[in-house]
């Protein structure tokens, strides 16, 4: 049951990138925006495949933990205003620790 809600989580985290460029402001950076809907998008949909599923050999989580890297990158390549900073690297943290948890199951 907790590893649907992770992925539910991880694909809320998406959305959140996803949107994230018109949230604060930084649509216009082509580059900025180009990235956050592109991985976004990408870990929302990866998210959603990975529904159920659990494992060090499910592709999807191991997919989702490098996005959560990439998004603890992206505000300082391109320089985005403080909060979304901080809401990038936390965020993108979170998704890693997350996914993390799917893929080192709890064993009972």
């Amino acid at each position: 049951m907790t590893m649907y809600l992770k992925n539910v989580l991880s694909a809320c985290m998406g959305l959140w990138f996803l949107v994230s460029p018109w949230v604060f402001g930084f649509d216009t950076q082509t580059n900025a925006l180009f990235a956050c809907a592109l991985f976004g998008g990408l870990q929302f949909v990866i998210s959603l495949l990975a529904l159920g599923k659990k494992g060090k050999r499910v592709w999807q989580n191991w997919v989702c933990l490098a996005i959560g890297a990439i998004f603890i990158l992206v505000p300082n390549v391109f320089h985005v205003v403080l909060m979304a900073y901080f809401l990038f690297v936390v965020l993108g943290f979170i998704t890693i620790l997350v996914n993390y948890a799917n893929l080192y199951a709890d064993e009972q």
